[in-house]
């Protein structure tokens, strides 16, 4: 009888550590899950605050060539010299449009696509937009990912007790064929 008695606590305790190691592997996911999801955040943010800088270093750029292309500071004078050098082949190129307009007189089909060099880009614009969707998408992808974890991890948690509880009631049930095949 000492036999079935020990295994009978040998089953219960097993299932116990199993339901414990369990418990603890559900707890692990849910903490990794939240920290991939704050790292998938701000990396979001990390890609949306180098778009600003983008943006600012552009707008740093035209002031200082407003102010400075004239005599630009040792550093930019290479820089200041490729956006002359731009600025008079567009000049160059608009000079030839207008003679080949002026040698096909009745052409009256618009050649020429300009786009107002002052006017910010409207692709910094819908980049942010894009960069704030992206931070709004894996928001709601972590917090999805959280409550499929914590869902999952109480299902681990709930298998496992139900496991431990079954086995206990088998060591209990091998306990009483056992008494009931017991010689006396």
């Amino acid at each position: 009888m000492a036999n079935f008695d020990e295994f009978k606590k040998n089953a219960a305790k097993k299932a116990g550590i199993f339901a414990g190691r369990a418990a603890k592997l559900a707890r692990a996911a849910a903490e990794k899950t939240k920290v991939t999801a704050k790292i998938g955040k701000l990396n979001a943010e990390i890609l949306a605050e180098k778009d600003a800088i983008r943006k600012a270093s552009q707008e740093l750029g035209k002031i200082y060539y407003e102010y400075f292309k004239v005599d630009p500071h040792e550093p930019m004078k290479e820089a200041c010299a490729r956006i002359d050098a731009a600025y008079a082949a567009i000049a160059a190129k608009r000079a030839e449009i207008e003679e080949l307009k002026a040698e096909a007189p009745g052409l009256d089909i618009e050649i020429e696509i300009e786009r107002d060099t002052e006017e910010p880009c409207s692709c910094g614009e819908t980049a942010e937009k894009a960069a704030e969707a992206v931070c709004d998408c894996a928001k709601e992808a972590a917090e999805e990912a959280c409550d499929c974890v914590k869902e999952a991890a109480e299902e681990v948690c709930d298998c496992a007790k139900e496991a431990a509880d079954a086995a206990e009631d088998a060591a209990e049930k091998i306990c009483d064929c056992a008494e009931d095949v017991k010689p006396e």
